[in-house]
């Protein structure tokens, strides 16, 4: 089957290095190299750097609707577009150019979790369980029919980072196994009445707020921002970053003066404890400090002599 592959982050390099050993694939198209670090140089995608890799032909439209990509993709006349976080919204005029279908691998059970940022906010939100679809791709957002799904549980121990490299490889699996199966399969239809979706991550959204947001609320989102953009307070009026947490018991809720959001309300020679909204109670595992290395909590509170009543103040 001749395929033509669109993506551009890590998440999508397992699927094209599996499409490329059991079928022909014809051309790469990914983003734009983007400049990167104090250099700015331009840095290839994840996704190109594996094409490159392959001996595979890369296109980088900054915009796959203009009139030369369009031709040169009707020209490749593919059987199947396989689309991974590719990063562009594909227009009419590419979905009707492949003569099977134009097909998906998208990071959640959907059709919850529609959007750029499923992986974060299935986290964000507690799910217990996420997934992968392959499902044929439509003008609207996320909204086409689904041909396959495989789920993947979520526990405490989940990091976005690690839910992400197992996301990538069930869906590179996940796709090896549907393609055969897509020409004599009618696609399931979303339920339109369980749609959520998922905004794309902005740096903010990882300034935490003591005041509103539970323990196990910022437990989920140190999770969720692991990488990037990080879980972010002040210290002594300086930027610290929450790097693993772990929300106590809610059976002892704090009370009274002393539940006050971001105040250090145990600190012991190996632990630190934080107030959080509705009187919940966060432990700080590991931190770190601003230029400084990630630390466990007894090297921090060693060397700020941290103390019960200092604040974790927001951003």
């Amino acid at each position: 089957m001749k395929v033509v592959f669109m993506g551009t982050p890590e998440f999508a390099v397992p699927a094209l290095r599996q499409l490329n050993e059991t079928h022909e694939v014809q051309a790469v198209f990914c983003q734009p190299d983007r400049p990167k670090g104090r250099s700015k140089r331009p840095v290839p995608c994840p996704v190109k750097a594996a094409a490159l890799e392959l001996g595979l032909p890369v296109h980088q439209p900054k915009r796959v609707r203009a009139r030369k990509w369009v031709s040169i993709l009707t020209d490749l006349a593919p059987d199947l577009i396989v689309v991974a976080a590719f990063g562009q919204i594909l227009p009419q005029s590419v979905l009707d150019i492949p003569t099977i279908d134009c097909i998906n691998i998208h990071a959640s059970l959907l059709p919850r979790w529609r959007g750029a940022s499923p992986i974060h906010h299935a986290i964000l939100a507690g799910d217990a369980k996420t997934g992968v679809g392959i499902m044929r791709v439509e003008l609207a957002l996320d909204a086409g029919p689904v041909y396959s799904e495989g789920e993947i549980a979520i526990d405490d121990d989940t990091t976005r980072e690690q839910l992400e490299v197992d996301l990538a490889q069930l869906g590179a699996d996940l796709l090896i196994e549907t393609i055969p199966k897509i020409p004599e399969t009618e696609p399931r239809q979303q339920n339109e009445d369980e749609v959520t979706y998922a905004p794309i991550i902005e740096k903010s959204m990882g300034y935490l707020d003591f005041a509103r947001a539970t323990a196990r609320e910022v437990f989920n989102g140190v999770r969720a921002f692991s990488g990037w953009p990080g879980s972010y307070c002040r210290f002594a009026d300086q930027p610290l970053k929450l790097v693993k947490v772990r929300p106590l018991d809610d059976s002892a809720r704090l009370e009274g003066a002393a539940a006050e959001p971001g105040t250090l309300v145990e600190v012991t020679k190996k632990k630190m404890v934080v107030a959080c909204a509705e009187g919940t109670r966060l432990e700080i595992l590991e931190l770190q400090p601003s230029g400084k290395k990630v630390m466990p909590a007894h090297a921090f509170i060693n060397g700020h002599k941290t103390k019960v009543g200092d604040r974790l103040e927001p951003m």
